[in-house]
């Protein structure tokens, strides 16, 4: 090393001149300084060096009288701590190159995890869009990603949607029923309806004569266009909610309460499924509309009074019904005693004029014989009348002609008692 002090002018190197070792290698040195020496025989001396002392200076300077200052000295560290702070210097780069390995160990497994997060399934009923930065990715000309195994950039590159295509959606609208809890609706609870209806926490809707009805609907669909019901929207679902609602209240606007609650239920439920379909022809949503329910009660308030409404119609509807079933019964007997006494006329009539039409004939076919002998002709038309009264009399009572003796005759007789049969 070349010290810091140049050597002073007429400086030699003899014994007086510099610092001279026994092992025959001159160095420079600055006094009162650490100094470290590469020797040609290959090792390396650390030499602590403390001159303190003086040397009678030769030269110029002896002449002059000058005596060269020593440089100010610094704490020497001890042997130990150089090779201390060498092996700290090695644990330092093994730490840190063991370090680097598990660095690069993590990134590649953070790399495979972020390729590898972005496999996903679509099954069988379901299709999938994959949007990179916003924007629909189109796979073999098409949109739609079907069934199977896929893979796309994870987010925030790419991002997936699933859109259920064969499952029945449903949608439910609450905006005109009351407040009700999921665990009092799963029993079938009705909650206290209170003093008054409250707006803030209860949904109603107003009738077309501004009287107050609760409507709930449960609309089922299902989604025959995917595109167009998740691009064209940015919630097709919340679409379908507010569709729903519209419907609803469309509906009771146009019904007077007693229709809607009482008369006409049917027409109000057609009146909201043909809004709710109109709906989703205007705004495009591509869903299909299955069957569906829809349940309309009057407010629990006055339901009471509803109630009594609906039992006095009832009980009137059954007056009504028996009545006329009544009147229908009475006409029904007085057409078929009608029908049975023209039809016993007509009968009658048919008979008679059969028997005059056979007298007649039996007259002008007997007509000539009695031209022919009427003396004769009578007396045998007498006898043949004679024996057709005795045979259908039962009893025949016989008098002699000219006798002027009194007959007489026992009429209605009692019957005969039957003859008591003798047990063997």
């Amino acid at each position: 090393m070349s010290s810091d002090n140049p050597k002073k002018p007429g400086s030699g190197s003899g014994p007086q001149g510099g610092d001279s070792h026994a092992h025959g290698h001159d160095h420079p040195h600055d006094h009162g300084h650490h100094h470290d020496h590469a020797h040609a025989h290959g090792h390396d001396h650390d030499h602590d060096h403390d001159h303190g002392h003086s040397h009678p200076p030769t030269g110029p300077e002896a002449g002059l009288g000058l005596i060269p200052k020593a440089a100010p000295t610094e704490p020497t560290p001890p042997a130990h701590a150089s090779a201390s702070e060498d092996a700290g210097s090695v644990a330092l780069a093994e730490a840190l190159q063991s370090s680097f390995v598990i660095v690069r160990v993590l990134l590649a497994a953070l790399v495979i995890y972020f390729l590898a997060s972005g496999v996903f399934t679509v099954t069988s009923q379901e299709r999938a869009i994959v949007l990179r930065f916003g924007k629909p990715v189109r796979t073999a000309g098409q949109v739609e990603v079907g069934p199977g195994l896929h893979w796309a950039y994870p987010y925030p590159i790419d991002e997936v949607i699933k859109m259920p295509v064969a499952q029945l959606q449903n949608v439910q609208s609450s905006v005109g029923w009351y407040a009700v809890s999921a665990e009092e609706e799963a029993a079938g609870i009705v909650p206290d309806a209170g003093g008054s209806l409250n707006p803030a926490s209860e949904g109603y809707a107003i009738s077309g004569d501004g009287n107050i009805i609760h409507a709930r609907a449960i609309v089922r669909y299902r989604i025959t266009e995917p595109l167009k019901f998740f691009l064209n929207h940015r919630e097709g679902a919340a679409v379908m909610t507010n569709v729903l609602d519209n419907a609803l209240t469309f509906a009771a606007a146009r019904y007077r309460v007693d229709d809607a609650l009482r008369r006409d239920v049917a027409g109000f439920k057609e009146v909201v499924m043909r809004r709710v379909n109109d709906l989703v022809v205007a705004h495009d949503l591509g869903v299909t509309i299955e069957p569906s329910d829809i349940l309309v009660a009057p407010p629990r308030q006055v339901k009471t009074d509803f109630d009594a409404v609906l039992s006095a119609e009832a009980e009137r509807s059954k007056a009504i019904s028996e009545a006329q079933g009544y009147a229908n019964r009475v006409v029904n007997e007085a057409r078929g005693q009608a029908t049975a006494i023209v039809n016993s006329g007509e009968t009658d009539r048919n008979r008679m004029v059969q028997a005059v039409s056979s007298e007649a004939q039996k007259f002008t076919s007997l007509l000539p014989e009695y031209r022919k002998n009427p003396e004769f002709f009578r007396d045998r038309l007498l006898v043949e009348t004679v024996r057709r009264v005795y045979t259908n009399a039962q009893d025949k009572f016989f008098a002699p002609l000219g006798s002027g003796d009194e007959l007489r005759l026992l009429l209605n007789r009692e019957p005969a008692k039957p003859e008591k049969k003798m047990l063997p």
